[in-house]
């Protein structure tokens, strides 16, 4: 199997946690760096290897190839052996796909608050205040939604890593990271799993291109969003 995948961006990095605390060693990584034209993808995506010709993208041994994140991990569940991340129970299953949809819509939010009001995009897409102050407040929402849904385990979904962990800690790293927006100080429970998460050893170092950080750092100060006044009911 071939994982074509690259470093920097939380949907690449939901890959990288859940490969490492799943313990697979059967995958060839080929990791690219983000392209700025066609010219920097690889032949086979060139030529239309997933219809979104976006990554991350897994090619299997007999051809089955796979797109999407939330996908390739669905994929490698059913496929791969070693430890279940999905939950041993349908109760824990369905309770980990709740998790995996509400950190999902939560990027879905961060990356339009980002993608119109951050100086990183400055020039590609239209800046807008009105998209920061919808979207900062509803993905702080999503975050007080997870806190209200987790309780005091380990890991979100219980006693076991699950692919609700590396869903999660790909969006907060990427976010806290990147563009500096913490996590609100009423999510606690979501806190102390950060910080505990964040210590273990599938969770990369900070790969950040350092040009694009110093543009992408202090979101909220960019688009005069603060926690406080993005607080949504």
């Amino acid at each position: 199997m071939k994982l074509y995948n690259f470093a920097f961006g939380p949907y690449p990095q939901r890959l990288t946690i859940y490969v490492a605390e799943k313990g697979l060693t059967d995958i060839e990584l080929i990791r690219l760096d983000p392209p700025t034209d066609q010219t920097n993808w690889p032949p086979a995506l060139l030529k239309g290897l997933t219809p979104a010709s976006s990554l991350p993208i897994v090619v299997d041994d007999d051809g089955t190839v796979v797109g999407q994140s939330l996908a390739i991990l669905e994929y490698l569940e059913d496929t791969r052996p070693g430890p279940d991340m999905r939950g041993r129970t349908p109760a824990d299953r369905a309770h980990t796909r709740e998790l995996v949809t509400v950190f999902d819509d939560a990027l879905s939010f961060f990356a339009l608050w980002a993608r119109h009001g951050s100086l990183l995009n400055r020039g590609v897409d239209r800046e807008s205040r009105d998209v920061a102050e919808i979207c900062a407040p509803s993905y702080f929402q999503k975050l007080r939604l997870a806190e209200r849904m987790i309780g005091d385990a380990e890991f979100l979904a219980g006693e076991a890593v699950t692919i609700a962990d590396c869903v999660a800690m790909a969006t907060l790293r990427y976010v806290d990271g990147f563009y500096d927006v913490p996590i609100p100080s009423d999510c606690s429970r979501l806190s102390n799993w950060y910080a505990r998460f964040s210590s273990r050893p599938s969770v990369p170092a900070h790969d950040f291109p350092p040009h694009q950080h110093a543009l992408a750092r202090h979101l909220m100060t960019q688009t005069g969003i603060s926690i406080e006044n993005a607080h949504e009911e």
